[in-house]
């Protein structure tokens, strides 16, 4: 299957009085395009200072002003070799209703510019209503009027004057009427761009703008919602899981207070053994000057810490603890800060 049959657009004709009629099918793939008939379209030709986008602007916004009506359509056709020079196409902007049973196209054009152009010379073109008298240059429209009947040769006479032909040197007799067939190769581009500029009024950008920022506006406060209850939610269950934690902390403190308690306690061994030790040693040390400083117990050896006589015999007392039954291996210290230091094992059998 060839392109043009598979892509081509569908033209519709839209007449002056308003009926539409198709008059050319589309491909699979198509767009509709909406030709206006050349009786509604007025042709000029116009300067472009620059030649730019920004002259095309400033043109089409000129024509913009001198139209009879704001619902007139208007299209700029820069010469292919002459840039600073263009057509000027005016027409009215078909009512969206009257052709919304027809069709939903967006893209209207003059019936000129759907037909297949000529690169130089003059034609006599049949149109959908009456004819068109057109002058062709370096693949440009240069001239075009329309009239509902075939001119006569006055009248083309004048339409080749207007177009600053010179008459002496070419046939004044009018062409004869030509049928020329719809171009093939309407651009998809165009009509996306046509079509953009049909909806993309001033007031539907405003809207549409405005619509988009309240949108974003609803969406960023929906988030904002959204993660700050989610940033609370966090909070508490860290404020909870802290709690938690901070109890089992204490949970943890007091259980290694009470092994360490335990193991002290496991330190001092059997407390019979304990308290017979206390017994023989505290009992062989007495006086009223005399206080008990620190008792200590680590395997099985007993260390009694006292404060008092520094004048004590130190041998005599270690004979006199041996000889109790529940201490073994004694020695006994006395510094001059009136400090004695008894040192024991806790006699694992009873001595004989």
């Amino acid at each position: 299957m060839k392109l043009p049959s598979l892509f081509s657009q569908r033209l519709i004709a839209l007449y002056s009085d308003g009926a539409c009629q198709t008059v050319r099918a589309g491909g699979i793939v198509h767009t509709d395009v909406l030709v206006v008939s050349r009786s509604l379209c007025s042709f000029r030709r116009v300067t472009l200072p620059s030649g730019s986008r920004n002259a095309i602007k400033a043109t089409l916004l000129q024509a913009k002003r001198e139209a009879s009506s704001e619902a007139n359509v208007s299209k700029i056709e820069q010469d292919q070799v002459d840039r600073k020079m263009a057509g000027l196409w005016t027409w009215p902007m078909p009512e969206r209703e009257a052709v919304a049973d027809k069709t939903p196209a967006a893209r209207s054009i003059p019936e000129t510019l759907a037909r297949v152009p000529m690169h130089s010379g003059r034609r006599l073109v049949k149109c959908l209503e009456g004819v068109e008298g057109q002058i062709w240059g370096d693949g440009s429209l240069v001239a075009s009027r329309w009239w509902p009947d075939v001119p006569n040769q006055k009248q083309w006479v004048v339409f080749l004057r207007s177009a600053r032909l010179k008459t002496n040197e070419i046939s004044l007799s009018p062409p004869h009427l030509e049928e020329v067939p719809w171009r093939a190769n309407l651009s998809f581009v165009d009509s996306a761009v046509d079509a953009a500029r049909t909806y993309a009024t001033p007031m539907r950008l405003f809207i549409a703008t405005s619509m988009l920022l309240v949108s974003l506006t609803l969406y960023a406060g929906m988030q904002y919602l959204h993660y700050t209850r989610t940033l609370q939610n966090l909070h508490s269950q860290i404020a909870a899981r802290k709690e938690i934690v901070s109890d089992v902390l204490v949970q943890r403190n007091k259980a290694i207070q009470n092994l360490q308690v335990i193991n002290h306690i496991a330190n001092f061994g059997k407390p019979t053994a304990l308290l017979a030790g206390l017994a023989g040693g505290l009992g062989k040390v007495q006086g009223d000057d005399m206080s008990l400083v620190r008792i200590t117990l680590r395997d099985n050896q007993l260390r009694l810490r006292l404060k008092g006589k520094s004048d004590i015999n130190g041998a005599a007392l270690v004979k006199l603890l041996e000889n109790d039954p529940a201490l073994e291996s004694v020695s006994v210290v006395s510094n001059p800060n009136k400090i004695i230091e008894i040192s024991a094992k806790l006699a694992t059998k009873e001595k004989k």
